[in-house]
């Protein structure tokens, strides 16, 4: 029989009592379902599946992930792997899935993740963020190896009153 010391059964119970708490299931919400609803809608991509503790949602053509936990943190993630310099376009789909995600202007969306890809292209770190009053843009982009970028549209964290 297996015997665990007193310790290391509650250091067990606390890792399953965190992955419960900590957006087990969340994206499956009314609030995160009405997101992904937009996302679809807005950008033409398709649903693929939710990730195992269903706090992501990942999407195909064009593809996309969907971080939707509303106690915690809700962003739309796009990367471009081809280069350094994603064409014209993937900027507006990274605005649009945004704007899903946000409600704010895809206009302003897309000219802050231009502006953030260029500033994490400068960046030693090859990261960069944007903020604007209903949401923030973070980045990663960088030239080495082929190239990458990576842009998260996000609602901003709001802080407690």
């Amino acid at each position: 029989m297996l015997r665990l010391a007193p310790c290391a059964v509650l250091l067990l119970l606390l890792i399953t009592l965190g992955d419960v708490m900590a957006g087990e299931r969340s994206a499956e919400t009314p609030e995160c379902k009405e997101i992904i609803a937009r996302i679809i809608e807005r950008t033409n991509t398709h649903f693929d599946h939710f990730s195992p503790s269903g706090g992501s949602v990942f999407f195909k053509h064009p593809d996309m992930v969907l971080v939707c936990d509303p106690k915690f943190v809700t962003y739309v993630s796009l990367n471009w792997d081809a280069s350094g310099f994603p064409p014209n376009d993937w900027f507006g789909l990274a605005a649009a899935a945004g704007n899903a995600v946000t409600g704010a202007d895809p206009k302003i969306l897309e000219a802050a993740a231009r502006r953030c890809h260029r500033a994490a292209l400068k960046d030693t770190d090859e990261q960069a963020s944007v903020a604007l009053p209903n949401a923030t843009v973070e980045c990663q982009a960088f030239t080495r190896n082929g190239g990458g970028v990576v842009v998260d549209v996000a609602i901003p964290i709001r802080k407690k009153s």
